[in-house]
């Protein structure tokens, strides 16, 4: 675990190194955004209870190669991939991204619930984006001790509001299998003993898959400078199915909502 996060902060590092080379050498086709947000959302999904976070945020362009990493900002974005297909409008590259872990300690509520480890996933997105709005297909299946597969599809739709001020807005839908559910959202015997012994007993619950959650998202960007963006994001998700029907998010809320301020360096 202590190599994925070393890699995660090499991989901002990079992204970073990469940005600042680009601008050296204009013709070599490096485009996209990088910077720090500010972000209030839930200790955990399920979860009640906010917290706030600084997160960078990378989203970079070279050809074919992208490297996305937006979560934080109310995205499950794609990662880092490769554009396979050349027609206008059409993304269609694998990709691999970084999933957070969940520890115990971030919450009261996940007390006797024991640690789930970050990672990686690997997958690919599907999208079409003839003009303002578009369709996208995210699916992503967790590596190694890292469970789980996730299926989201989203529309989208982005136009310029008033001079420098934009906005767009995201409706999705994520369909999750029943091992991501069972590790995020179940409760083993083992783990309903251990939350009774502390005096919170969750009753043991074993999920299938199904719909996890739909969510709606809207953002505006204003540009500060030619290079300089404010923005800000809010989202809201209504977990459903066999995540909302977890004993852990019944002691929490199948209501999710997140919100941050952001700046970042365009080029």
């Amino acid at each position: 675990m202590k190599r994925i996060k070393t890699g995660l902060v090499a991989l901002v590092a990079a992204a970073l190194a990469l940005s600042s080379a680009g601008l050296k050498a204009e013709g070599e086709g490096l485009t996209g955004s990088v910077g720090l947000a500010v972000s209030a959302r839930p200790e955990f999904e399920g979860s009640d209870r906010y917290k706030a976070l600084v997160l960078p945020m990378a989203d970079l362009r070279y050809g074919p190669v992208f490297l996305s990493m937006t979560q934080i900002l109310g995205l499950n974005s794609p990662g880092l991939g490769v554009n396979l297909v050349s027609a206008p409008g059409w993304t269609a590259a694998p990709a691999v991204r970084y999933r957070w872990a969940r520890k115990e300690k971030d919450s009261a509520l996940l007390r006797g619930l024991g640690d789930i480890d970050d990672g990686i996933e690997a997958g690919g997105v599907i999208q079409w984006q003839p003009g303002p709005a578009g369709l996208s297909l995210r699916v992503f299946q967790g590596l190694g001790r890292l469970e789980g597969l996730t299926a989201e599809l989203e529309a989208n739709y982005g136009a310029v509001l008033a001079g420098d001020l934009k906005g767009s807005v995201r409706l999705s839908a994520m369909f999750a299998d029943s091992k991501y559910n069972r590790c995020y959202f179940g409760i083993t015997p083992a783990q309903s003993d251990r939350s009774a012994a502390l005096g919170h007993r969750y009753s043991a619950y074993d999920p299938g898959a199904g719909l996890k959650h739909a969510a709606l998202y809207g953002a505006l960007g204003y540009d500060l400078t030619e290079s300089l963006e404010l923005g800000f994001s809010a989202e809201y998700k209504r977990l459903a199915g066999p995540a909302a029907d977890s004993p852990l998010v019944k002691r929490g809320s199948a209501n999710q909502f997140m919100s941050s301020v952001s700046l970042s360096f365009n080029f």
